[in-house]
């Protein structure tokens, strides 16, 4: 099941400072998850398949400093 918080804010301040909190209250696994959301959701808004989001394979490798 699905759980969704509601708030309304009063001002585009509180709204700000509400965000902030609820991110993060959530964690890194949360927001992982959400914006990988948004970007299977980026695709599909453009069109393409949601499998096709994959890594620029232009990068060779990566050189830790």
């Amino acid at each position: 099941m699905r759980k969704v918080l509601l708030h309304k804010a009063q001002s585009p301040r509180e709204a700000r400072e509400f965000d902030i909190r609820f991110w993060k209250r959530s964690g890194a696994q949360a927001r992982f998850a959400a914006a990988w959301i948004m970007v299977i959701d980026s695709f599909k808004v453009r069109g393409k398949r949601g499998n096709q989001s994959r890594l620029r394979r232009s990068v060779q490798n990566i050189k830790y400093l």
